[in-house]
């Protein structure tokens, strides 16, 4: 998630919740935003997170690592924000799918939709578009 615009910018599923999943949310980050690395990566102190292979790569891009204080959900306060909003809108009942191509379906469908028309209560607006927004004013700023 971009902190700033609300977007969620990279997602990634597997059966295990490993550094690898992590990781490659990380480089689809970078890739979908141009290779525009952000400043901070936050996340919690699960192990994934922790791995040497993970905190090699952010620090390898030149990206600074922030964690959350263990047993302190409240530091990761706008990723268990949207997590919450994201089972809810999901409706994350698994029997519901019929198979593991419905459930990719509605993960996708449910991320495109917060993403492009869930209007967002801080921006007043869904988070592509507040980005599109800022992209522009950098934009026009610039050639000013």
């Amino acid at each position: 998630m971009d902190i700033f615009t609300r977007e969620i910018v990279a997602w990634q599923i597997s059966d295990r919740h490993d550094k690898t999943l992590v990781m490659q949310a990380f480089l689809d980050g970078l890739v979908n935003r141009d290779f525009q690395k952000p400043i901070y990566i936050h996340s919690d102190q699960g192990a994934e997170y922790c791995s040497q292979d993970y905190t090699d790569l952010v620090k390898n891009f030149g990206v600074t690592i922030s964690m959350s204080t263990k047993a302190s959900p409240w530091e990761n306060g706008y990723q268990e924000s949207f997590y919450n909003n994201f089972k809810t809108d999901l409706g994350l009942e698994f029997d519901r799918f019929d198979d593991e191509g419905h459930f990719l379906e509605a993960i996708h469908h449910t991320l495109y939709s917060y993403n492009h028309e869930r209007i967002h209560s801080a921006l007043k607006m869904p988070p592509s578009r507040f980005h599109a927004k800022y992209l522009q004013s950098v934009s026009t700023k610039r050639g000013a």
